[in-house]
């Protein structure tokens, strides 16, 4: 499962349109790193009935500004359960 959390809020130009204007929130995200329990925004009895257990194994981090930015991640190493971090050519443990 991928979650994408939006960070930006738009705002509406004077024309009514969604414009380029708006700015980054930077809200808080509590995100557990293991045993994220989804089964309560299921609707289907049947799919719950199945676990719907989720771990965090990669996160993509957005720094400045709604007009442009740079991007770095965090994954982790399914094998050893290491973090890194990646940041354009760099790859360090985390």
């Amino acid at each position: 499962m991928i979650v994408s959390l939006k960070r930006f809020k738009s705002s509406k130009s004077k024309y009514g349109a969604m414009g380029f204007g708006g700015q980054k929130l930077d809200t808080l995200v509590d995100f557990p790193l293991e045993g994220l329990d989804m089964s309560q925004y299921v609707l289907s009895k049947a799919q719950r009935a199945k676990p719907l257990i989720y771990d965090l194994y990669a996160v993509s981090n957005h720094y400045g500004g709604v007009g442009g930015g740079h991007y770095t991640a965090y994954g982790k190493n399914s094998v050893t359960g290491q973090w890194y971090s990646f940041n354009d050519s760099s790859c360090q443990p985390a």
